[in-house]
């Protein structure tokens, strides 16, 4: 049976959950979870996703995702391909990890948007592992983070909070946001039955209106239709030659020069090691643009580098480097 088509928009905000396969307890320890959480992070950063919330249980997760580039499914093999194959070499194994394509519902921006943050927060206190009361507690979830005001993660987005009347994102906000979830919890058990359905079922959350409008929106026009495999190749390759324009202006140097240096010389590695960490560049169209030898010869000197790099000051001029669009 053919897949159904998946609606990516610029500047979208989706609901995404996927579980295990056979659904199975695949972030059953911390480790696992742990190990998740640092690849949805740096799936932040690779493909500029805006982090409304996120939960990792012990068989699912739920994220709330803003994609400013369009770039949800793309984004999304790569979390999941990362995690499988970190998880599976650590524990010698091999085989699926979660139960195939991930689910994706499109988000009303507003009160629609801060109902799904909510029932994200709260999967820890539905599934009976903390109190109402201490939602937060939760290592594993976003609401464990947005109290943390100096060291939550950048890709954190709390910009939901504006539309809730009296908060701000602040210690007194983020207090008021808690009581908040416990006495939603306390509300009628059927309309929070209804909540979930709401939250996981069909391809949108959101009103009539909101929905009718997308749907017209995303069948006239053609940069709210999902990319194609070329088109979304030929933008990404603007992004990384911008991207790397920026690198090599902020280093002093020319892409011409890089033919003429040694595959492995520092500036190279600099630019090559920033590039992987804040982009989606593949390693072929990196090494070929840059003169580095094989891609996998170039994944194993950009190995070693990263070993020292915190030492490089070439590296350190480009660690501020923005490459938004």
């Amino acid at each position: 049976m053919p897949r159904g088509p998946r609606i990516e928009t610029n500047d979208g905000i989706f609901h995404v959950i996927n579980r295990g396969n056979y659904r199975s307890y695949v972030f059953e320890d911390e480790g696992a979870k742990a190990s998740f959480e640092v690849c949805l992070l740096e799936a932040c950063d690779r493909f500029g996703w805006r982090l409304h919330a996120y939960c990792v249980m012990g068989n699912h997760f739920h994220l709330c995702i803003a994609t400013p580039r369009g770039n949800l499914s793309e984004g999304m093999r790569w979390l999941q391909g990362t995690f499988a194959a970190r998880f599976n070499r650590f524990r010698k194994e091999t085989g699926h990890l979660f139960q195939g394509r991930f689910k994706s519902l499109v988000v009303e921006p507003g009160m629609h948007l801060c109902d799904l943050v909510d029932y994200i927060h709260l999967n820890p206190v539905r599934a009976g592992v903390v109190a109402p009361g201490v939602a937060k507690s939760y290592r594993w979830s976003s609401l464990n983070w947005f109290s943390k005001l100096k060291t939550r993660p950048s890709c954190l987005d709390a910009s939901w909070m504006c539309n809730r009347e009296g908060l701000k994102d602040s210690s007194a906000g983020w207090r008021s946001y808690a009581t908040s979830l416990q006495m939603r919890m306390c509300d009628d058990p059927k309309e929070l039955e209804k909540l979930e359905a709401r939250m996981c079922r069909g391809w949108c959350i959101g009103g009539n209106e909101f929905k009718k409008a997308h749907m017209d929106e995303f069948l006239a026009k053609k940069d709210t239709v999902r990319l194609g495999k070329e088109a979304l190749l030929e933008l990404n390759e603007l992004h990384w030659r911008e991207a790397l324009r920026k690198c090599l202006k902020q280093l002093g140097f020319r892409e011409e020069d890089a033919a003429s240096a040694s595959k492995s010389v520092d500036w190279k590695l600099a630019i090559a090691s920033k590039l992987k960490e804040s982009t989606s560049v593949k390693n072929a169209w990196l090494s070929e643009r840059l003169s580095m030898g094989s891609p996998k010869g170039m994944s194993s000197n950009l190995t070693i580098y990263r070993r020292r790099r915190s030492k490089c000051p070439l590296f350190g001029k480009l660690i501020d480097l923005n490459f938004e669009h």
